[in-house]
Formats: structure tokens, sequence, C-alpha cells
């Protein structure tokens, strides 16, 4: 009775076509199916699955473990999604992405005992303009599918540049500024996770994952919705 009156008063739409959806999925049947493809384009390096792909940009190698993504950052529903969670994250969006990565984390990893989840925090002027950090609901959603620990390590500084204002060879320099352990941050566990909604460059994660290292964790995982093309 409880869902029948609920169907009565909110209409499900589909995300991408706005269609009425007659399902509790993000999208209706066949935009599930184009979203569902985006998560099976081969890589270009190791020619696996996007889901499966495993490839780093240059930035991450030396202290990233592996990479976990959905899609590539180029389709355009999957660039709608990555700034629908930037602007208007809602509790389905973030429940159908957590779903989403939890699986492909399962798939992917073997022994998930000894992790812990983090993310990588947003600039608070951004906070402040939208309600809401998207990587951190993102990975406490994911940290409930999973069932392992949520752990607030980083800092962002509040000042300085948007990453997305600067092209690549800046990038690194300003992330490096940009994030600093909290003054409480330790490793509770042996390993660990990393949520952001998009890796472009690498530069955040490459600068998150060196601070997580000198807290002694031996193996770090990172964690997005998508992932620019490597050149």
């Amino acid at each position: 009775m409880t869902d029948f009156i609920k169907s009565l008063f909110f209409v499900r739409r589909c995300f991408s076509c706005a269609e009425v959806r007659a399902n509790d999925d993000l999208f209706c049947d066949k935009c599930r199916l184009e979203w569902d493809k985006l998560t099976r384009v081969p890589c270009k390096t190791c020619g696996k699955k996007q889901r499966e792909c495993a490839c780093l940009p240059a930035k991450l190698r030396e202290n990233v473990t592996r990479g976990i993504h959905l899609v590539l950052f180029e389709d355009e529903l999957a660039r709608r999604v990555v700034y629908a969670t930037k602007r208007r994250m809602t509790n389905t969006l973030c429940r159908f992405l957590a779903r989403s990565l939890a699986r492909v984390i399962r798939e992917e990893i073997d022994d998930l005992s000894d992790f812990a989840i983090t993310y990588a925090p947003r600039k608070p002027k951004s906070v402040r303009e939208y309600g809401f950090d998207q990587a951190e609901l993102l990975a406490d959603a994911i940290a409930e599918e999973l069932s392992l620990p949520m752990v607030d390590l980083f800092c962002h500084a509040r000042k300085s540049k948007l990453q997305k204002d600067l092209g690549a060879s800046a990038r690194a320099e300003n992330a490096k500024k940009s994030y600093f352990l909290r003054g409480d941050a330790h490793a509770p566990t042996k390993k660990l996770m990393i949520v952001d909604d998009v890796i472009t460059t690498g530069s955040t994660m490459g600068s998150l994952a060196a601070l997580a290292k000198t807290l002694d964790f031996e193996e770090i995982v990172v964690v997005t919705i998508a992932k620019t093309p490597a050149k």
C-alpha cells in the first residue's frame, strides 16, 4: 500500500531521457542499456572493458596499486552523470553509483577485509555553494554497501584554485597546495580506497595517495565514476 501511495505523488523519471520509468533504477530500460554499454567500452591500452580496466595515469603509478572506474569521461551521458553528482546529487543518483561501484570493487578485489574508505574533499567554497561534498556522499554510500569503515583523512585548503580552471601542467602543483592531512589522521587499516567523482590528469588523486602513504598504508586503490581517456 505504501508503494502504491508513493507512486501517486512521486513520478519516477529516467535520469537521461526524462521518460517515466517503472523501476527503481536511475534509468529507464533503454537508457540503462546505453549506460551499460559505456562500461563495456574496451580500454585502448589494456583492451579490457572499462569496469575491468586497472590502467592508471602516470601521476598515480608511484603510490597507487590500482584504479577502479565505471566509464570514460568522454561520452555525453557519462559527463552528465558526473556533472550531476557535482551540482545536484540526489539519493537515487548516489545509491545507483555506489551500488555500481561496489559491484565492480567486489568483482575486482578478492579480499576487502582490511580496507578503509576515504574521499577527496571538495573545496570549501564549493561545499557552501552546493550544500554538499559529492565525493564524501559517494564514499559513505560505498562504505555502507561494502560494510567497510569510513575515515576522514584529508582537508582541502580554503585558498586554492579550482582544478577545472587549470591546465594540465598547473594541476599537479595546485593539488599539492590544496590538500593536507587532518590533525587526527591515522591508518586504521593496512589498505585504503580513495573515492572521487572523476580522474582527469590524476593530480588530485596523486597528491592524496602520496599523503596517505605517509600514514603507512600498504595498498591504495582509487575509485571514481569516470576517467579521462589516456592521451
